[in-house]
C-alpha cells in the first residue's frame, strides 16, 4: 500500500528505517551498505526529507507518518524488531 502512494522505493527505506525508531542514527556509507543503494541517490532522497522538515519529531505529520510505517510492517515484524 505505501509504495503506490510513495513512488521511491529509496524513500520508503528510509522512511521505514527512521520512522520505526525515531532515535535511530545513521551514516550515508552505511545505509548505502544496509539498502544495497547508491550513496547519491540516498543522499537525494535524505535531502528531500530534511527539507521538508519531516525527519523531525516535532513536524506536526511525524506521529501520523509514524503510525502508517507501524501499519505498514505489521504487528508481527514490530515484535521483532523490539525484541
Amino acid at each position: 500500500m505505501i509504495d503506490s502512494i510513495i513512488g521511491s522505493k529509496t524513500r520508503i527505506k528510509l522512511l521505514l528505517k527512521f520512522f520505526l525508531n525515531p532515535e535511530t542514527t545513521a551514516y550515508l556509507r552505511g545505509l548505502a551498505t544496509e539498502f544495497n543503494e547508491s550513496t547519491n541517490g540516498l543522499r537525494l532522497e535524505l535531502n528531500h526529507l530534511t527539507a521538508a522538515n519531516l525527519l523531525n519529531t516535532a513536524h506536526p505529520l511525524f506521529d501520523d507518518i509514524h503510525n502508517i510505517v507501524k501499519k505498514y510492517l505489521g504487528i508481527d515484524h514490530l515484535v521483532e524488531v523490539k525484541r
